[in-house]
Parts: structure tokens; C-alpha cells; sequence
């Protein structure tokens, strides 16, 4: 086609760690052939380790800090994004993606000239009956689940179709029938994106896509050839699996807590479920590739593949957490991005300190709009030397210097269920990266760790072993993320009722 800006295809993974899509966790084939012709950058750091901040800073360029969409408040109608830019641009802008937080009410959701939006089940099949989730919110499975789904659906409004939801999705949880639409949503995806591929291709103008795949998300649904021959303990069939999982979402804030600690037999079940999901989502992911490669715009398309965030399995101080909320590690901050368009993405891998904040502005210098080069993945910004097979910098440098930030505002006060009341949940928790060094602010303490890189892994150590001139780098990034007034007060956002449902099901309320 040969037009002058590129075409944008920005595939976020939800939840999904570096060493499972990059390193020897999971069988990722899709995404190790796109790596063979992509630039990897494998030591890129999410602004937040959790899907709204991160997203907004993806797509504004900002950390959170500077965009005020964090879990404290946020205001729907602030922000200017990188979708906004390319409109005015010319660009035709759609996403795909589930409403979760994505949605047209947030920042990162605003400006698309297309939408189209994917979920897992819905659990109100009366449209005039109260939804099952409001029905046994707050309650865990048995006879105290029927009974207060019972007492507050004839409380409800509609007490015979309020009734009638909490059947049909019993009848459906039984029948394995409840779970389908949520395991089969990325393929869902793939398909409404190759629709739209194929008109985009025949368009005029240069496009964006915004694809975000749930998988590898909790709970660990996983199509059947796709399902590794593990059981949680004690559990001898799938249905029994489920139930398992049901149960592991109920005790997810006592897990954050610490209250419940995961046995070594749970995790080694745990991590096997997410790879078997993450290989799910590598093939989807190939899919996906595959449709731009069989519409011939391929080559004239900047794809950038990535995550909002990666997970816990098991690690934790004192914690065998699970999931991505009360931590800033560094399995949940690091990410995995690779990027591909001739010419200025091509084969190599890079090691220099990069952000996810970076992709915006990275977008931006393609199209030849107005952008930050101090925020720019190009190599020409950030001094590399793009020919070499492994890229490297072209001058001496200080690797040291570069300083990559995530912060994480504590668990939405609306969040945790009745009887759930710790500071711990609500405490701020920040971290900056340089080179070998992490140090976290969490509240006004300081942890200092050390970084393994190829392991994936951090030790904590003592703050006087991190090098003065880093630790001063480090201690300078931490205070401009200091926590400010919200722009909100914590718990007023208006979130629509459909988003409600699917926090509730996805662990967060």
C-alpha cells in the first residue's frame, strides 16, 4: 500500500507476566515467531499493576500520577489521548475489548470511531429480574448462598424473575453451559477484529486497533485442548475443578491479606492453569497477526504487543499472593513488549529500561504528530544502535540512569465485601526500577530489592546496599509520584452497572 503513516494494531494482554509469554513457563510459539522479526524489549516496566491505570498511561503517555486515573478517583472526561491525536490525524480509531475498564465512562476508552466490546456470561437472563451477583454478593456457596439469594430476590423489585435468573444460572453452572461464553472470549475477539480488518484494509485512511484479550485473567477457565491433565488438590474432575476455582475467588481478599496461605500443591496447579492460558492467548494472539498478515496490511502496520499488567503466583513477603492487587512486584510491573514495523522495528532484543507509557509517544513519532522523545521507544530517541543483531548503545551510558516508575493507589475502597476491613488494602504502594535496583515505597516505608532479570525475580536487601547515586535517582522518581488529593473522592465514580458485574466476577468486589 506504501502510505506515508502506519497503520496501529496495540495488542494488550490482560494480565499476563513476561516469563510466561517470553520466558520458558509456556509453550508461546505465535508469539516466539513474531519476536524472530520484532524488536523485544525485555525490560519494559507497566506504569501500574492494575488494568485502569495502566491502560490510561498506555494510552496517554502519562503515569498515573500525571493522568489522575488511579483506584483513589478518576474524572471520565479527563485526559487527552493518543486515539484523540491519530483522529485528528486522519486515522480511523476502533477498539475491542471487554467493558470491564475500557469502556466509552474512562479516559483510555474515549475517542473511537468504533467499538466493539466482548464479556464473559452475562447472569441476568430476565432483564427485569435483580442480576445473580447482586443477589449472593458478599456470600460464598451452600445453604447460606440459597438462602440469601432467595430472602433478597423476593426483596427485589421482580421477586419471579430475580428467581428466575438465580435458577437459570444454577442450571447453567451445572451444566458447564455458564462457563463457555468466558473461556472461549478471546477467540470472540479474534473473530470481531478480523471482521473489522478486512474493512480497514479497503479503507482510505491509516488505522488504530485496539485489541485487549482477558486471558490469562483469573479464574483459570481453559478451553478443553488447551487444559494440562492437573487438578487442584482433592479435586478429581473438572466440575469438582470449577467449584475449586469458585471457592479460590471467594478467599481472594483473605489471600491479599495473607489470612490464607496457597499450599505448595495449590500453586504448582495454579501455575499450570496459567500457562495452559497464556498458550490459550498465544494463539489467539497468532490468530490475530495471521488476519492483518491475510489482508495484505501487514507490513504497513506498527504492531505492538504487550500487557496492562502481569500476576502473582505465589510470591509475596509473608503472602502466597494471587492475582495483582496490595503489591507492586516485580512480576506484576514487568511486562512483556515487542514491537514490528519495517524499517524501524525489526529483529533485535534491547535491554534498556522502557515503560509502557512509551508506546503512546512511540505511536505518535510514526504518524508525524508532536511527541516526547524522552518517551519514545525509538532507537534513535534513546541512543541505540538499531542495526546490531542484539541492540546495544551507541555510547557509553549509564544504564543506571534510566529510572522506570509503577504506582499502585491501593484497593478501590468500594472493593473488598462486608466484614473486610484492613489498612493494609487501602495502603499506597509505589516502586521505581534502575538497573538492578527496585526500591518500593509502600506508605513512608522504603523496601529496597535486587533485581534478576533473567529470573524474573527480586531479594530483598538492605536500603544501604543500593548504590548512593541510584537510590537518590530512585528516591526522586518515588516523590513525584507522592499521593495527592484525588480528584474524586474515593468511591463516587459512576460505574456502570455492567462494569459493576464484571469486577464482581473477575475478584474485585
Amino acid at each position: 500500500m506504501g502510505q506515508r503513516k502506519p497503520n496501529v494494531l496495540l495488542l494488550v494482554v490482560d494480565a499476563c507476566r513476561y516469563d510466561y509469554l517470553r520466558g520458558a513457563r509456556a509453550e508461546t510459539p505465535a508469539t516466539d515467531a513474531f519476536a524472530e522479526e520484532a524488536t523485544d524489549f525485555r525490560r519494559a516496566i507497566s506504569a501500574a499493576p492494575w488494568t485502569l491505570p495502566s491502560v490510561t498511561s498506555m494510552l496517554t503517555g502519562k503515569l498515573p500520577h500525571e493522568h489522575g486515573a488511579t483506584s483513589r478517583g478518576f474524572e471520565p472526561d479527563d485526559g487527552w489521548t493518543v486515539v484523540d491525536d491519530l483522529r485528528e490525524a486522519g486515522y480511523e480509531c476502533v477498539h475491542f475489548s471487554p467493558k470491564t475498564w475500557i469502556g466509552d465512562w474512562l479516559p483510555q476508552g474515549r475517542g473511537f470511531d468504533r467499538v466493539e466490546e466482548f464479556t464473559g456470561p452475562e447472569h441476568r437472563y430476565f432483564e427485569d429480574g435483580t442480576d445473580v451477583r447482586h443477589l449472593s454478593e458478599g456470600v460464598a456457596r451452600g445453604p447460606e448462598w440459597y438462602a440469601t439469594v432467595l430472602r433478597r430476590a423476593l426483596e427485589s423489585e421482580n421477586p419471579a424473575k430475580s428467581l428466575g435468573n438465580a435458577a437459570m444460572y444454577k442450571y447453567r453452572e451445572a451444566t458447564e453451559d455458564a462457563w463457555l461464553d468466558d473461556v472461549r472470549a478471546s477467540e470472540r475477539a479474534a473473530e470481531l477484529a478480523d471482521a473489522q480488518f478486512a474493512d480497514l484494509a479497503d479503507g482510505d485512511e491509516p488505522f488504530f486497533a485496539y485489541v485487549h484479550l482477558m486471558d490469562p485473567h483469573l479464574p483459570f477457565y481453559v478451553p478443553e485442548e488447551f487444559r494440562s491433565p492437573v487438578r487442584p488438590p482433592g479435586c478429581e474432575s473438572y466440575d469438582e475443578e470449577l467449584d475449586y476455582l469458585d471457592d479460590l475467588m471467594d478467599d481472594l481478599w483473605a489471600i491479599r491479606l495473607g489470612d490464607r496461605r496457597l499450599s505448595d500443591a495449590e500453586l504448582r496447579y495454579l501455575r499450570r492453569r496459567y500457562a495452559d492460558e497464556v498458550e490459550y492467548a498465544d494463539r489467539v494472539i497468532g490468530e490475530i497477526l495471521d488476519s492483518i498478515s491475510q489482508h495484505g496490511i501487514y507490513d504497513d502496520t506498527l504492531v505492538v504487543l504487550t500487557a496492562d499488567h502481569g500476576e502473582h503466583l505465589g510470591e509475596g513477603d509473608g503472602r502466597t499472593l494471587l492475582d495483582h492487587q496490595t503489591s507492586v512486584g516485580l512480576t506484576l510491573v514487568r511486562v512483556p513488549l515487542l514491537a514490528r514495523y519495517p524499517g524501524r522495528f525489526g529483529p533485535a532484543e534491547r535491554d534498556d529500561l522502557v515503560q509502557t507509557t512509551h508506546v503512546a509517544e512511540t505511536v505518535r513519532a510514526l504518524a508525524g504528530l508532536e511527541y516526547d522523545p524522552a518517551r519514545s521507544l525509538l532507537a534513535e530517541d534513546r541512543d541505540i544502535d538499531s542495526d546490531a543483531d542484539e541492540a546495544t548503545r551507541r555510547g557509553p551510558g549509564d544504564a543506571d540512569a534510566e529510572v522506570a516508575l509503577a504506582e499502585y493507589a491501593g484497593v478501590v475502597p468500594a472493593h473488598p465485601p462486608e466484614g473486610v476491613e484492613d489498612e493494609r488494602l487501602f495502603r499506597t504502594r509505589n516502586t521505581a526500577v534502575a538497573g538492578e535496583w527496585k526500591l518500593d515505597a509502600v506508605g513512608d516505608e522504603r523496601r529496597a530489592r535486587r533485581i534478576d532479570w533473567t529470573e524474573n525475580e527480586t531479594e530483598a536487601v538492605p536500603l544501604d546496599s543500593v548504590p548512593a547515586r541510584v537510590r537518590e535517582r530512585l528516591e526522586s522518581a518515588l516523590a513525584e509520584a507522592a499521593p495527592t488529593p484525588p480528584r474524586r473522592p474515593p468511591g463516587e465514580q459512576s460505574v456502570p452497572a455492567s462494569v459493576a458485574e464484571n469486577l464482581e466476577k473477575l475478584g474485585y468486589r
